[in-house]
C-alpha cells in the first residue's frame, strides 16, 4: 500500500522515503476499565469513538493530522504494567505554546485530577497527570524548540544540555556511545 502520511520523513543514509519513520501513528492503553480514561480523551482532548471491535475501542481527533489515534483496550483483570524494559513511561499531547497548555491544566483541574505546575524543559514546557487508569499523560507544549542554544544548521553536531543536567555534563558524557 502506498504511503499516505503527509508528516516530514526523517531520513537518513540507507532508509528509503517509504520506510522512513514519521512519527506514531498511534498508541494503545491497556487497561481494567476504560470509561474514566475514555472520559480524559474526549472531554479534555477533544478525541471522538471511532469504531468498536471487542474490547478495543478507538478513538482519534483531526488535531493532528496522521498521529492522533488513541485505542483503550479493556481487559478486567489485567494487572497494572511496571515501568521497565519493553514499556512506555508516559504518553505524551503536544500543543503550540504555553497558553494552550495552561487551558489544558484548566481542564485537567476540572476533572478533579493532580496534575503538575508547569515544568520548565529548556526546550519545552509540560505538564503531567495520571489519568484514572493509571497512565501517565505529559502535555508538552512545541516552543520554545531545539534553537533555544544553537542554531539550526549546527542542530546535532554537539551535546547540548537542559541547564538542569549541565553539572553532570562528564558523568552524562562518560556513558554516550561514540558517534560517527
Amino acid at each position: 500500500a502506498k504511503n499516505t502520511d503527509t508528516r516530514k520523513p526523517w531520513l537518513t543514509a540507507g532508509i528509503g522515503i517509504e520506510q522512513a519513520v514519521r512519527g506514531f501513528h498511534q498508541v494503545t492503553i491497556t487497561s481494567n476499565k476504560i470509561e474514566r480514561t475514555a472520559e480524559i480523551l474526549t472531554d479534555i482532548f477533544g478525541f471522538k469513538l471511532q469504531a468498536t471491535e471487542v474490547n478495543r475501542f478507538r478513538y482519534v481527533t483531526d488535531t493532528v493530522a496522521e498521529a492522533a489515534t488513541v485505542d483503550l483496550v479493556e481487559v478486567p483483570g489485567e494487572m497494572a504494567g511496571h515501568v521497565a524494559g519493553g514499556s512506555v513511561h508516559h504518553v505524551a499531547f503536544r500543543v503550540k505554546d504555553e497558553a494552550t497548555l495552561m487551558y489544558f491544566r484548566d481542564l485537567v483541574v476540572a476533572k478533579g485530577l493532580d496534575i503538575t505546575e508547569k515544568i520548565d524543559r529548556n526546550y519545552f514546557y509540560s505538564l503531567y497527570f495520571r489519568e484514572p487508569g493509571g497512565v501517565l499523560f505529559e502535555i508538552a507544549t512545541d516552543n520554545p524548540g531545539f534553537e533555544v542554544d544553537e542554531d539550526m544548521a549546527d542542530l546535532g553536531k554537539g551535546l547540548k544540555l537542559p541547564k538542569q543536567y549541565e553539572s553532570q555534563r562528564e558523568s552524562i558524557t562518560a556513558i554516550l556511545p561514540k558517534l560517527d
